[in-house]
Formats: structure tokens, sequence, C-alpha cells
């Protein structure tokens, strides 16, 4: 009843797929990876961000949750997981299976493209799945671009709900990314592209890495574009566990908006505990120590050290990075504040690969909702110049 009341005062989210797709730019002329990076870095920076939507970004927290509250209660339990039928109506999409090397068999949707067109894999957020309707909304937008689209489960989430492969903090999410797609782009003969939001954001940042660190940055030339990502991931994880780390909202109707998000997201939590007791006000460094450390003995016992591992805003991460990555934040999100990418933009200011581009608003991933024709022009841009001519 209470759900169906708050949705009742939700505002109205126009979806990305509402507007119409912008062209796409010509392939940069440049061989050079670096060049070809710098020229996308300067194209997005240069895209108008203007809103055009609900700018509040508790509001836009609310009409996100409204919009797929079905879809994000179906997808804590094993049974429905990542079996939402958003797809039902965009039948070029079909299921999928990848398997990954060493991991799990990940799961989710695949769009057939324009022929040589580059794959753009879309990379869902903390305890959601690819089914999610931002997630969707996403990926139907790039394939009428053009691209292929692929749409991916990451561990213990979807349909890999409840499976014996552990979560990492992106730690073993970036591996099990890359591993993906170079599997996609041999099969698929063309370059990949990676876009993830929130968590997911974090972990297309450590595919990055991990591609880096193979030598196979060439892979990933299609770009990696991370939105609102929580790239401290100690941070991340403190501040869920102390609310007071976070920014304070003004508005009484704000506050009890994010308290109400928080508290569904450690009920989320608990489902995925195991049977572990997780005490109130720790939750969450208790679920890292007393779920996630078993499932992987060889990384430190210690809940700091696996936290600090973790981490993509960190000297051994993204300064390596020979990707071609953008971090996108807008500087109003509730849930990871914009220090993350202010944090990352120190670290890699030196790295021509990387480059942070702040928002003046759109809270946590609702950029979309705020400014539809930016965004989507964002995406075009971005994934446009990167492509293969």
């Amino acid at each position: 009843m209470l759900d169906w009341l708050a949705c009742r005062f939700a505002p109205r989210l126009v979806p990305l797929t509402a507007h119409p797709s912008p062209e796409l730019p010509e392939p940069s002329a440049h061989d050079d990876l670096l060049e070809r990076t710098r020229e996308a870095h300067r194209a997005l920076e240069a895209v108008p961000y203007e809103p055009h939507g609900p700018t509040n970004a508790a509001d836009l927290l609310m009409g996100m949750g409204c919009r797929d509250l079905v879809c994000r209660e179906a997808d804590q339990d094993p049974d429905t997981a990542g079996r939402t039928p958003n797809y039902r109506d965009l039948p070029t999409f079909q299921p999928l299976e990848v398997p990954v090397e060493g991991g799990p068999t990940l799961t989710g949707h695949h769009s057939v493209g324009a022929p040589g067109a580059p794959l753009v894999l879309v990379v869902h957020g903390l305890f959601d799945s690819h089914v999610c309707f931002y997630v969707v909304e996403y990926a139907e937008a790039l394939r009428r671009m053009g691209f292929h689209v692929v749409t991916l489960d990451l561990r213990d989430h979807g349909r890999l709900l409840g499976s014996e492969h552990v979560p990492g903090l992106g730690l073993v999410e970036g591996r099990d990314l890359y591993l993906a797609a170079k599997a996609l782009a041999r099969a698929e003969g063309v370059s990949v592209g990676l876009v993830g939001m929130s968590y997911g954001a974090h972990c297309v940042v450590r595919a990055a890495h991990e591609a880096t660190q193979a030598g196979d940055a060439h892979l990933l030339r299609g770009g990696v574009l991370a939105l609102c990502g929580p790239l401290d991931i100690h941070e991340a994880v403190l501040a869920f566990d102390d609310h007071s780390r976070l920014p304070r909202a003004e508005r009484l109707r704000d506050r009890i908006i994010l308290s109400q998000l928080m508290k569904v997201m450690v009920r989320h939590l608990r489902l995925r505990a195991r049977g572990h007791r997780l005490p109130a006000g720790e939750e969450w460094e208790a679920y890292i120590r007393e779920v996630l450390l078993p499932g992987h003995p060889g990384e430190p016992p210690l809940v700091g050290a696996f936290l600090g591992k973790a981490r993509s805003a960190q000297p051994s991460v993204l300064p390596e990075i020979r990707v071609p990555t953008a971090i996108v934040h807008p500087v109003d999100d509730p849930i990871v504040p914009v220090t993350h990418a202010r944090k990352a933009a120190e670290l890699c200011a030196d790295n021509p690969f990387v480059h942070v581009r702040e928002l003046p608003c759109g809270g946590h991933v609702g950029q979309g909702a705020v400014d539809g024709p930016g965004t989507l022009a964002m995406l075009a841009s971005w994934f446009g110049l990167l492509r293969d001519g």
C-alpha cells in the first residue's frame, strides 16, 4: 500500500527511448588509439547538457524506483531474478549466455546491429539485473543508433543470484566483463565498448584495467563509459553503514525518500547474506566479512585490505588504464557523491586515456530523465567517434 501511495506522487520520468536517436558522428580519423581517445574526450565534454525534466535528486530516485518497482523486487528472489519480461516488446533482443573462463556463464540479452558496427555491453547497478528498465532503455537507445548491444547479469545478480560464484566488489566482475568482451569480440568480429551505471560503472572501469593489465587494451577500443560509479569502494561501504558520510538533503521529503531507499538496500543485502547475521549499523562491512571474503580465500582476510584492493580510485588502477575511458558524474548524486569522480580526476590527471566530466544535475543515474537528448548525444558522441571506420 505504501509503495502504491508513493508511486502515485512520484514524478513521471520520460524514458530515453521517447527521444529521437541522434546521428552518429563520423568515426575518428586517427589510427592511433590515444589520439582517437583525446578526440572522443573533447567531443564528450562539448556535448550540451541542459535540464528539461525534474532536477531534484530524490525525486529522480523515487521516479526511477517506482517505474522499476516490480522488476527490482523480482530481482531479489532466485526464482524470478533477471526474468521480468522487459524485453518482450523488443523482439530484436534475444537471450544470450557467455561462458567466462574460470568464472560463471553470464546471462543476458543480445541485439544484432548494423553489419560491422561495434558492440556495446550495458552493465546494471547494485542489486539490479540486465532486465531493469534503465538498462533496457539504454540498450534500446544504443540499438537504435545501429550498435550491436549486449546486456549481462553480474555475479549474484539476476539469473546468477544465489549461484556458487561469489561477487567481489569489482575485483572479479571486472575480469568477468573483460573476458566476456573478449569472447563477444571474437564471435562478432568487431570492437567492443562498455557502459556501466552505478556499481556497474565501477565494474566497467575494472574491466578497462583488466584489459590493460592483460596487454589487450585494443580489445576495448570501442570505449568505456562509467556513469555515477562508486570508484572508491571503501568510502562507499563506509557511507552505506554511516549515512552521515553522504550529502544531507535539505527537504524533509527528500530525507524520507533517501532513508527509505537505504532501508530497501539493506533489506536486499540481507536477502543475499546466505544465512549470516548482519548486525545493524555495520551491515555492509559484515556482509563483506561474513559472505564475500570466505568466497575469495586468496584475498587479504582483513575487510579494509579487501576494500582497498577493490578500489578503482587508487594509483595502481586509474593511472594505469590504456583504454579510452570516460567517467560522467552529476554533482548532486546523493548515493555516490561526486567526490568519487573528483578523486578519480586527481589520480588520472596525467593519464590521457581517462577523462572525468561533471554534470550540473542528474542525481544517481538520473541524467537521462533530466536531459534525454543530451544523454543520448553523449552516448552517440563517445561510442560513435570510437567505433571502427
